[in-house]
């Protein structure tokens, strides 16, 4: 089978980029404000870029460039003091495939910038489960509560895990096993009235790479 090929697009004063097989900046090393603005507008920001807009961007860039990291999609949020709906509205594409794009971040750096979340876990998880390289399991139809109190160890939580995490989990859960889909964050929130800061002290290690790795969704790149 052939690798998918990789793409160019066109954007400014006719200045070319080159894209990977995802659609994402590669070599990142590419990136200019005209890059910015033409991939917000395939991206469906189509009356440009605001200061509200640079002001998140230019936060991923310096995070990075020169700490080579990218905080969990909460922790942006809470950095930038901007509640879900408002990066929804700002970023329609989303945090992954929307603002980091934007951003000129690469795709391979995101899969792989927070490994470091199922480092401790992963070792743990294989004799028991199959899991992929990122602590995910391999089949939702494997998962069971042991799965989720292993994967919670990595998070030190001082009364372990409440009624309010397995709510979220079975809610996970549920909600993957009628829909085939994983739904947002802010569907969650909204669903038991938390907010942002509540479910981030709920799962320390996010929303993807946390609270759905824990309740044995898929993981989806």
């Amino acid at each position: 089978m052939n690798e998918p090929m990789a793409k160019t697009v066109t954007f400014g004063e006719g200045k070319t980029y080159t894209l990977d097989e995802y659609g994402f900046l590669d070599p990142p090393d590419q990136w200019d404000e005209d890059f910015a603005d033409g991939m917000a507008s395939l991206q469906g920001i189509y009356d440009g870029l605001t200061k509200e807009h640079w002001n998140f961007i230019s936060y991923i860039r310096e995070k990075f460039l020169t700490e080579e990291t990218l905080p969990l999609l909460v922790v942006a949020c809470a950095d930038n003091h901007m509640r879900l709906d408002k990066l929804k509205s700002l970023f329609p594409t989303g945090y992954f495939r929307g603002a980091c794009r934007i951003a000129g971040l690469g795709y391979k750096f995101l899969c792989d910038v927070n490994i470091w979340h199922t480092y401790e876990t992963a070792p743990r998880l294989k004799p028991e489960y199959s899991i992929n390289p990122q602590g995910f399991l391999d089949d939702f139809d494997q998962w069971n509560e042991r799965f989720a109190s292993v994967v919670s160890d990595e998070w030190k939580l001082p009364e372990g895990l409440t009624p309010k995490h397995w709510d979220v989990i079975r809610f996970l859960r549920n909600y993957y096993q009628v829909t085939n889909n994983i739904p947002t964050v802010h569907e969650v929130c909204d669903a038991h009235n938390l907010e942002l800061d509540e479910f981030r002290k709920l799962f320390p290690g996010g929303y993807r790479r946390g609270a759905c790795r824990i309740a044995g969704l898929p993981f989806f790149a």
